[in-house]
């Protein structure tokens, strides 16, 4: 857990008075992964099992069925994840960066909130860069959860800040959103960064969430880039970053 402002933390003074300390960090990240690697990759399947679990019981994972062939299959551990997520800070607007199974799970998250409080009814905006995935998404959203979704292709572009290079799309949706979710658009190797929230971050207010999944290049660069005060949560057992905008 980390309170990140767009300054960087200072060197830690142990590292130059100790010639342990000091030794090269690849070799220390090799060793440390070698130990940790499988271990996490065991707590994760646990998470994902447990959480498809909890999501099945519930029948919210019979969307699945309708997806085709070739499609990423649900990742129980990060859909209930983001369930309860939603479930817990009952956003009014979630901006979804890359369609899919999530998708699903954030509209029936914000149609539970919507039934507890109609107060607080929120709804959910993705956008996918690929036409043909934002129709198979559009395709597997149930009836009931419809109203409170709506899926747009927008194509995705390339940026570069400098030394960064990377991706955003064409066009965002308007709103200011309590909830972004990073998990488009796809990158390449020698473009790593989705510059999107960059581009949001003045709609941003106090009690805005973001979570990045995986895409540790575009965590650096916003924890670099972006203003205001964040806490920041990496989650090494789903590979998701969280970032709370305290203000």
């Amino acid at each position: 857990m980390i309170i990140c402002r767009a300054a960087r933390t200072a060197p830690n003074p142990l590292m130059k008075r100790s010639g342990f300390l000091s030794a090269p960090p690849p070799l220390w990240r090799h060793l440390a992964w070698t130990i940790a690697g499988p271990l996490l990759g065991l707590a994760r399947r646990a998470a994902n099992a447990y959480g498809a679990w909890r999501l099945r019981r519930r029948g919210y994972l019979d969307f699945a069925q309708a997806r085709p062939t070739g499609a990423l299959a649900p990742q129980g551990g990060d859909l209930w994840y983001l369930y309860r997520l939603v479930r817990e800070r009952r956003p009014r607007l979630v901006i979804e960066l890359g369609s899919g199974c999530s998708t699903v799970i954030f509209a029936q998250a914000l149609h539970d909130n919507a039934m507890e409080d109609p107060d607080h009814a929120g709804r959910i905006v993705s956008i996918d860069g690929m036409a043909e995935w934002a129709e198979v998404t559009r395709a597997s959203v149930p009836s009931h959860l419809a109203p409170y979704c709506e899926i747009r292709h927008a194509p995705a572009v390339e940026e570069d800040r400098g030394k960064d290079r990377g991706f955003r799309y064409e066009e965002l949706p308007e709103g200011a959103p309590d909830f972004l979710y990073v998990d488009g658009p796809a990158l390449l190797p020698d473009r790593k960064i989705c510059f999107d929230a960059l581009h949001m971050q003045d709609r941003f207010q106090p009690g805005f969430t973001m979570v990045v999944d995986g895409r540790h290049d575009t965590v650096r660069f916003l924890r670099k880039n972006l203003t205001g005060t964040f806490l920041v949560q990496r989650n090494l057992v789903l590979h998701n970053t969280r970032f709370d905008l305290l203000k």
